[in-house]
């Protein structure tokens, strides 16, 4: 089977809070900032379909419900991948491939983690974006001064840009983290 897609993992994430059907599953994408994800019944009943095939979800019928509609709670096998998927140190390949799933991986930490396992995830960005920042400023420097007004030079500086304020962001956070085990 294919490995577990980011759609599929913030599933799992929302039916640990709750067990849900996937309706509510896409009223929550079609009104909460989780609108990035398709609130569409062709992306989330076949993903809801997939973790029932892996084990990680198990449907039932919901009681009284004149629609007869599946309600959704994970799984022993459910919880153990998704605590994994959590836990996953922060690659290189993370900060310039998969934000997206870094910043839902973070926000479904508490509650799922222990403390310390959040402050790991906070160290492996923050050096990852340090790394990443660094290698992204040696690289504007090559860049001669006839393009630097250039549209594309331009995007670039946005792009540092961003990366920096998510270090600033990382580095404010674990602090505040670190603070709180203390």
């Amino acid at each position: 089977m294919t490995p577990a897609s980011t759609l599929e993992y913030a599933l799992l994430g929302l039916l640990r809070q709750q067990a849900r059907s996937g309706y509510d599953l896409r009223k929550m994408f079609a009104t909460t900032p989780m609108g990035h994800f398709s609130d569409s019944p062709g992306s989330i009943y076949p993903a809801l379909r997939r973790l029932a095939a892996r084990g990680w979800i198990a449907p039932s019928a919901k009681g009284g419900d004149p629609r007869k509609r599946q309600v959704f709670t994970v799984t022993r096998a459910g919880t153990h991948a998704f605590i994994d998927w959590l836990r996953q140190p922060v690659t290189r390949e993370d900060i310039i491939r998969r934000v997206d799933e870094l910043h839902l991986r973070f926000a479904f930490l508490d509650g799922n983690v222990e403390r310390p396992v959040t402050v790991r995830f906070l160290e492996d960005l923050e050096r990852e974006l340090t790394a990443y920042v660094r290698e992204l400023k040696a690289h504007a420097k090559i860049f001669p001064p006839e393009v630097r007004s250039s549209t594309g030079y331009l995007v670039f500086t946005l792009g540092v840009a961003g990366y920096q304020q998510q270090l600033a962001w990382a580095r404010r956070v674990r602090k505040q983290f670190t603070e709180a085990l203390s």
